[in-house]
């Protein structure tokens, strides 16, 4: 189980990267619950989250620098299946690649909205689904490599951009 103090860096799935601002105790019913109160960085919102069930509820630290590599790579993969499927069915299933809290996992998503995008285009909850994701990825992985978000933001298009292209051979 993660320990986090205040003026840590985690994220926090759905949510992106977000401060610990504190940890207080909350009443809970008849129970009194120690939280992570996080101050998410891309809505300024505050979320509450029991510290003895936050690794479940998959608050995570910040990615490795170490690991970026891995989800750079996962912005190239698709998947072919949701080609077949209708919007709805899609939009469930990038809502629980979202909900997950991977980095991998929200780069896929990017990928695959970058390329539907191209194809035909996205619903207007499909829009804004790829701009969450890629607000989350981009200021979790400019956090972890030090760099400026807006750098991230463009390596990841060139990475889509370029994996959409077909191959010469």
């Amino acid at each position: 189980m993660a320990q986090f103090k205040k003026g840590d860096l985690a994220v926090y799935p759905n949510h992106g990267v977000g401060k610990i601002v504190s940890i207080e105790e909350k009443a809970l019913g008849t129970e009194t619950v120690r939280c992570y109160v996080v101050n998410m960085m891309h809505t300024g919102s505050k979320v509450f989250v029991p510290v003895e069930s936050a690794t479940r509820m998959g608050l995570r630290s910040i990615v490795e620098p170490s690991t970026t590599t891995e989800i750079y790579s996962s912005l190239r993969e698709r998947n072919p299946l949701l080609a077949k499927m209708n919007w709805n069915k899609r939009f469930r299933y990038f809502q629980e690649k979202m909900k997950t809290g991977r980095a991998t996992d929200v780069a896929m998503v990017i990928s695959d909205l970058l390329s539907l995008k191209k194809r035909k285009g996205l619903s207007y909850g499909e829009e804004k689904l790829l701009h969450d994701a890629e607000e989350m990825l981009s200021t979790e992985l400019s956090i972890a490599e030090a760099t400026d978000k807006e750098k991230v933001r463009a390596k990841i298009y060139r990475i889509v951009e370029s994996s959409l292209k077909p191959s010469v051979r």
